[in-house]
């Protein structure tokens, strides 16, 4: 029964888009408000969190220009901290030239796949 309701969700944003003229599967560029701290600051927070840095890498994100976004990619690094006993998390990008840490996401009921809850 799900599938038939999948099928006309997609059936009808197919002709949705077919009539504007785009697809409506289509992405498009939004702006997200993050919030931005001195990364000694940052760290410090994490501390009284009692969250650990759990993982990181390296990312490429959009940022702006003074003409507008960039079409080039800035690499820069994300870090993924965690709580284990309160299962919070933080996803944050580190701006090196700015010493300043992005927080991208937070929350809780963190998990890693292929464990048990």
């Amino acid at each position: 029964m799900i599938k038939h309701y999948i099928a006309i969700i997609w059936c009808l944003a197919f002709w949705g888009g077919f009539i504007q003229g785009k697809s409506v599967f289509a992405g498009e560029w939004n702006d997200k408000p993050v919030m931005c701290e001195q990364k000694e600051i940052f760290e410090k927070t994490m501390v009284e969190r009692g969250e650990i840095l759990f993982s990181r890498g390296e990312m490429l994100a959009t940022v702006r220009t003074k003409d507008g976004l960039s079409e080039i990619p800035a690499i820069l690094p994300v870090r993924i901290y965690m709580n284990p006993e309160k299962k919070t998390f933080t996803i944050a990008e580190y701006h090196t030239d700015y010493n300043s840490i992005c927080i991208l996401a937070f929350g809780e009921n963190y998990t890693t796949i292929g464990t048990a809850s």
